[in-house]
């Protein structure tokens, strides 16, 4: 079984095996952002997808930190994360796209969510950033990403809120920060996105709380195996494609023993 985070429970649900954890502990790596805009080109829909990776803030309690990416994005991208006040307003901000930088945080989430089936049977993902550590993380990723900024030249930051949450050179940066701790982070408030999606039919001893044991062979299902991200035991803190891919030659290998 290899259907994603999102559907490979969906499918556990519906085949009604896997045992209580099934679409439990749903990691996604919560994702802050602020746009840049700078004085030279950015460009940023050019060049490689991901140009630039920062470990300093990694390591935070219990391995759970924050790393800062700078990433390419495109007009759509970036289009739906603008924030928006008004048509003209959002037509301004688009305009100058080509001047703009997007840099994020991503946080190795402590918290979870879930995936249920809904009255279709279809996958219904639920999250809510709400673990303490994570929200201190967030908050920091996005002073973090700010920082970056400013010290790189940016003419103006502007944050993915709602509420209006802006800085350009000659104001004070120090109250812009403050606003960035203090904003509010609940639905629709603020852009929180999805980098990845992972643990939902975890690997781990423990029936009650994973779905698979540790080589990916469901508890109570003896010939099911999980070959994907949802068998993640827990957010893996970094983009995950290689891990991925590990993984599933890991437990090919364990398939092919078995058989």
């Amino acid at each position: 079984m290899a259907c994603g985070s999102i559907e490979s429970p969906a499918l556990l649900r519906r085949s009604g095996i896997g045992g209580p954890a099934v679409g439990d502990y749903l990691r996604l790596h919560p994702v802050g952002g602020l746009f840049g805009t700078y004085e030279e080109p950015q460009e940023p829909w050019w060049g490689a997808p991901q140009s630039a990776l920062c470990h300093e803030f990694a390591e935070g309690a219990g391995g759970h930190g924050f790393l800062l990416e700078g990433a390419h994005h495109s007009i759509g991208i970036a289009a739906a994360a603008t924030p928006w006040q008004s048509g003209r307003q959002h037509k301004q901000e688009v305009a100058q796209l080509r001047s703009n930088s997007l840099l994020i945080s991503l946080v190795r989430d402590r918290g979870h969510g879930r995936v249920d089936l809904g009255a279709a049977g279809n996958a219904v993902a639920s999250y809510r950033l709400t673990d303490e550590l994570d929200v201190a993380n967030f908050r920091a990723g996005l002073e973090a990403v700010a920082r970056v900024h400013e010290a790189a030249g940016a003419q103006r930051i502007v944050a993915l809120s709602r509420r209006p949450l802006n800085w350009s050179t000659g104001e004070d940066f120090e109250a812009f920060l403050t606003g960035l701790r203090e904003c509010s982070l609940a639905p629709h408030e603020h852009a929180v996105f999805s980098a990845h999606q992972m643990g939902s039919c975890r690997m781990g001893k423990d029936p009650a709380t994973s779905v698979a044991n540790p080589w990916g062979e469901l508890h109570d299902t003896p010939g099911v195996w999980v070959g994907d991200a949802s068998a993640f035991p827990t957010a893996s803190g970094t983009n995950p494609m290689i891990t991925i891919m590990a993984l599933a030659q890991r437990t090919a290998e364990a398939i092919a023993v078995a058989a």
